[in-house]
């Protein structure tokens, strides 16, 4: 998959901004090195190379190991890049096997930035493709010691809506509840404030419940008063 990468690379360091690499390396907690391009500036530049590659007939198989091709690399604009093309994908041309490949890139260069896109759309879109493998995959993250899979575990439904399972959402947020880690308990009141905008009077019910306190609780009841 190198006839993509290195393209890719050129255009990437053609348009290098030293400065802003440090500004946004600084707000990443200098966890990735950056190039420094900014959103809008790479998706303009990444543009042709992401037609190239979505014109390509590509099996799943091949899809992802441009994906893994392209997470590997050290800068964080590529793993964005995966983001945007993996975005791009048609719900029909995803397969219950991508399972295993959405948790890799979980759990491969983790961070909020990249963790919380694949779960509130990627996941989140799996466990309505295939309910039961998503069962299964939900479940597999909520028992896992890795703390981005039970945050995805806690996420995935962000974007449901009236589809989303309250029941399930209040087992897991019990479940974490006690995980006083920030981005535990940021994800415990992210998900109840999304949930509250459909169903409010359920989860303020869901939070006394529950008796959650400090973050998880000012997030959830920020826009229920």
């Amino acid at each position: 998959m190198h006839y993509f990468v290195a393209p890719l690379t050129d255009i990437f360091r053609q348009h290098a901004n030293p400065s802003k690499a440090r500004e946004m390396e600084r707000y990443m907690k200098n966890l990735f090195p950056f190039y420094g391009i900014q959103a809008p500036n790479r998706r303009a530049l990444h543009k042709a190379w992401l037609k190239q590659a979505t014109e390509q007939t590509f099996t799943s198989d091949k899809r992802w190991k441009l994906v893994h091709a392209l997470w590997i690399q050290e800068e964080r604009e590529f793993q964005h890049i995966c983001i945007d093309w993996i975005g791009s994908w048609k719900k029909q041309e995803w397969v219950v096997e991508d399972a295993y490949h959405l948790t890799w890139i979980l759990t491969n260069k983790s961070w909020w930035d990249s963790v919380d896109i694949i779960a509130t759309h990627f996941v989140g879109n799996y466990c309505k493709c295939f309910p039961l493998e998503g069962t299964q995959l939900i479940q597999s993250y909520r028992a896992s010691s890795n703390i981005w899979l039970n945050r995805t575990a806690i996420l995935f439904q962000l974007k449901y809506k009236k589809e989303t399972d309250l029941h399930l959402l209040e087992e897991i947020c019990a479940q974490f509840e006690p995980n006083k880690e920030f981005f535990i308990q940021k994800a415990i009141g992210w998900s109840l404030r999304e949930a509250g905008k459909t169903f409010p009077t359920e989860v303020k019910g869901m939070v006394e419940r529950l008796k959650l306190s400090g973050l998880a609780r000012r997030e959830a009841l920020r826009r229920l008063g």
